[in-house]
């Protein structure tokens, strides 16, 4: 066999900077089941749309004799909160993975995006074009995934080139 099968375990040492990772986290935890939770219930009790409805057809909107100002405030507040809900499945694990090989840097990033995100979602409830005010929030995930793919590349790199 032309490969070795033998595996070379890698020992991670987590540093106590990591901790800021961490912290980063809870803090998107945070924005989105609280932060982001509470103007969807409050939209939901004035509009009368209850779950399991995210976004409601013409149909529940002539029943509720909602105005256009009110579907769209409630979409409005919805869309910020299911953005982030798409945005942090990818998200958090980046995050996650590339605080282990720079904590700091991450954390930091991390911050950052979570300021862009807050920022998304205020320009967002006021109106849905408003929502791009935040979008400089991707320079800092842009970043955390290129730290991401320089601890892979560290990790595996040596292992890769053996084979090329």
């Amino acid at each position: 066999n032309q490969f070795d099968t033998s595996i070379d375990m890698t020992t991670i040492d987590i540093p106590n900077e990591y901790g800021y990772v961490i912290l980063v986290a809870l803090a998107f935890w945070i924005q989105q089941n609280i932060l982001f939770v509470i103007p969807v219930a409050m939209a939901r009790s004035s509009t009368g749309i209850k779950p399991p409805v995210l976004y409601p057809n013409d149909k529940l909107v002539s029943k509720l004799k909602l105005s256009e100002s009110d579907v769209d405030k409630y979409m409005c507040a919805q869309r910020v909160h299911q953005n982030n809900v798409e945005f942090l499945s990818m998200f958090m694990p980046m995050l996650l993975i590339a605080g282990i090989g720079n904590p700091v840097h991450t954390a930091v990033a991390g911050a950052v995006v979570w300021l862009g995100r807050m920022v998304t979602a205020f320009g967002y409830w006021s109106s849905a074009g408003a929502r791009i005010y935040g979008g400089w929030f991707h320079i800092p995930e842009l970043y955390i995934v290129y730290m991401v793919g320089k601890l892979g590349y560290e990790l595996a790199g040596p292992l890769l080139m053996q084979y090329f």
